[in-house]
C-alpha cells in the first residue's frame, strides 16, 4: 500500500508538472499564447505559488523548464507552498549557483538528496532539465534513495 501511494503521488506530481506547459485564465501577460488543455492545472499551481511565471509577468509556455526552476518547484511542493529560498541560500555549495535567484531552492534540494550537480562545484542552473533528470528528482523527492535505486555515478541516467 505504501508503494502504491508513492506511485500515485509521483503520477500526480508528473501530471501537474506536465500541465505547466499550458494554461487558460491565469493572469500571465502572454495568456493568449497558451493552450487550454491543462489550464486548470496551471492555475492551481500558480495559486499554490509552485509556479510564478517570469519577472515580466509572462508564462512562456513554449520554454523548457530549467534545472533551477525544477528545484524551485520541488522545494516549494516539499515545503507545502512556503517560500524557503532565503532560508537555504547559504546551503548552496555550487559555485555557479550561489548568486542565482534559485540558490536557496537548489541548496534545499541538494541538502535533502533530491538533486546533484553536474560536478561537485557545478549545478548548471540555467540548463534545461532533461526528462531523466526530472524523473530522478521526483523519485528522490518521494523518498526513493538515489543510491539504492542506482541513480548515482557517471552512468546513472
Amino acid at each position: 500500500m505504501k508503494n502504491l501511494r508513492k506511485v500515485l503521488a509521483l503520477v500526480l506530481v508528473v501530471a501537474s508538472l506536465m500541465g505547466m506547459a499550458v494554461m487558460t485564465n491565469a493572469a500571465f501577460t502572454d495568456a493568449d499564447k497558451i493552450s487550454q488543455a491543462n489550464g486548470e492545472a496551471v492555475e492551481i499551481l500558480a495559486a499554490l505559488k509552485i509556479i510564478d511565471g517570469y519577472t515580466d509577468g509572462s508564462y512562456q509556455p513554449t520554454k523548457t523548464v530549467t534545472r533551477a526552476e525544477m528545484a524551485k518547484m520541488i522545494a516549494t511542493i516539499m515545503n507545502s507552498g512556503k517560500d524557503i529560498n532565503n532560508l537555504y541560500k547559504a546551503s548552496c555549495t555550487f559555485a555557479d549557483a550561489k548568486d542565482h535567484w534559485a540558490a536557496g531552492y537548489i541548496g534545499y534540494c541538494a541538502s535533502m538528496g533530491i538533486i546533484n550537480g553536474k560536478s561537485e562545484t557545478t549545478f548548471a542552473p540555467n540548463a534545461e532539465v532533461t526528462g531523466v533528470e526530472a524523473a530522478k528528482m521526483l523519485l528522490c523527492a518521494l523518498g526513493y534513495s538515489a543510491e539504492t535505486e542506482g541513480l548515482t555515478g557517471a552512468a546513472w541516467a
